[in-house]
């Protein structure tokens, strides 16, 4: 079978190397002009000696010539944020698989993962559907869940999504696994990626709880959950729970504890606490412990 790839991701390249395997991997679709090209992937694709495509959509008739002489059986598109028409992927035989880490309908749109950690969900279901021209949506193939470990960031659960569905979609297409095909409907009002204000945490109104599951979802595609410091703009890209034994009054945010130690332990709205393990600020990324030892003190506070 000939498959080629439309992908932006290096989460593809698992599933890239396990069909390289078994089938014929004629090329891959991606973007290889800067700001949009991942090099990453396009180095590892010349390592493979796999053909790359540039998407522009001013040469879809370049594409669209390549793929007929190629003969493509199947297109999996993979972490490709851009709409593939009709007159692409009606030219491959067997149409295009999207690959989508969240549950279709209700978790459409770019980036389903960021809201299953935020949501705090404990099962992310991959959804590999055959697109038609609407966004997320026409025939469901294959569904399965994952669950989610307590504590795991965007970055790790992601990888390992992608090492886990490559032999499910394998058994699909090889017919060794029969699947009932139902129709997706679109979601007219599917999740966008999460605004300055999404990512910004609310020390007075956020559980601990969601301060951790906001933490992990923005760690590492969006740099961290954004607070302030000392009236600087910072970024946590790490929390933990934490029994604090602390006498004192304190305001949601603040600073109830610190030491070189141990590092920053701050109060959330439901009077929870969470250690600060790792942040960003001023461009450098610092341990708690360390910003502890630069003379941090209890009362201070995150937050605007």
């Amino acid at each position: 079978m000939k498959i080629v790839f439309f992908t932006q991701s290096n989460w593809c390249i698992p599933t890239i190397q396990h069909f390289k395997n078994i089938h014929e991997v004629v090329g891959v679709v991606s973007r290889t002009n800067q700001p949009n090209s991942n090099d990453f992937l396009l180095e590892y694709l010349k390592g493979e000696n796999i053909p790359v495509f540039n998407w522009e959509s001013s040469a879809l008739e370049t594409l669209l010539s390549k793929l007929l002489e190629l003969q493509v059986d199947l297109g999996i598109c993979f972490g490709f944020s851009y709409k593939i028409p009709a007159s692409v992927f009606e030219t491959i035989k067997e149409g295009v698989y999207n690959v989508h880490f969240g549950k279709l309908p209700e978790f459409a749109g770019p980036d389903p993962l960021f809201w299953a950690i935020k949501k705090e969900e404990k099962v992310v279901t991959i959804s590999v559907h055959k697109i038609n021209e609407k966004w997320d949506s026409g025939d469901l193939l294959i569904e399965f869940p994952i669950p989610v470990f307590p504590g795991e960031p965007y970055g790790l659960l992601a990888s390992r999504l992608s090492v886990a569905f490559p032999e499910k979609l394998e058994s699909y297409i090889s017919d060794q696994i029969q699947f009932d095909r139902k129709s997706i409907e679109e979601n007219l009002t599917p999740l966008s990626k999460p605004s300055e204000e999404v990512l910004t945490i609310n020390w007075k109104k956020q559980r601990a709880d969601e301060v951790e599951a906001l933490v992990n979802a923005s760690n590492p595609s969006y740099g961290g959950a954004i607070t302030t410091f000392r009236g600087n703009l910072v970024k946590i890209l790490e929390v933990s729970p934490a029994d604090v034994n602390i006498t004192g009054i304190f305001a949601p945010g603040s600073v109830v504890y610190a030491d070189p130690n141990y590092g920053i332990f701050v109060l959330c709205a439901d009077m929870k606490y969470l250690r600060i393990n790792i942040l960003q600020l001023e461009g450098t990324i610092i341990s708690g412990q360390k910003l502890a030892a630069m003379g941090v003190n209890s009362y201070e506070k995150f937050g605007f």
